[in-house]
């Protein structure tokens, strides 16, 4: 008798019955790695448009602050001239008028202002403020100036206050 080759047993042993789990192990890894992928795409998304807001609004706060500077430095020859609303963005207080964040962002309520003489660069508008005389006590005069500065995008406001005291 003779033996057949060991080249001749492996052709005619039947395959072994192959299941395709590494097959679905890969698809599973894929799978994960994508979701991580389009996860880590969105969370970067989102930490753009949170340092976009932060930029404007600094710009706004900038801006702001500028028109409160503007309005310190002129304080000498602005508190010369009439409260009585003949000139643009001073006025005298108004105890019933609001003073709260709703009544400043209100674009109406900004009518009459003043400027700072120098010109911001990227911001959407340029800053603006409103003089109020206080009530004064004894010889000591105050002034109540509120200043909107908007950032880059016309949606970034902030509205700040101070109060200056001038004695002569």
């Amino acid at each position: 008798m003779k033996r057949p080759s060991p080249l001749r047993r492996s052709q005619t042993t039947p395959p072994s019955r192959q299941r395709g789990v590494v097959l679905i192990f890969s698809i599973i890894f894929l799978l994960i790695l994508g979701m991580l992928g389009a996860s880590a795409a969105l969370n970067n998304t989102m930490q753009e448009r949170m340092a976009g807001n932060t930029r404007n609004r600094d710009l706004a706060f900038q801006a702001a602050e500028a028109a409160l500077k503007d309005a310190s430095a002129t304080l000498n020859a602005w508190r010369l001239l009439a409260f009585d609303g003949s000139q643009a963005g001073l006025s005298t207080y108004n105890a019933m008028q609001a003073n709260d964040a709703n009544h400043w962002r209100d674009a109406n309520n900004w009518s009459s202002y003043r400027s700072p003489s120098q010109n911001l660069n990227q911001v959407a508008e340029q800053p603006r403020y409103r003089v109020e005389r206080m009530p004064a006590v004894g010889t000591t005069e105050y002034y109540r100036v509120t200043a909107r500065g908007v950032g880059g995008e016309a949606n970034a406001v902030v509205v700040l206050q101070a109060v200056y005291r001038y004695t002569p």
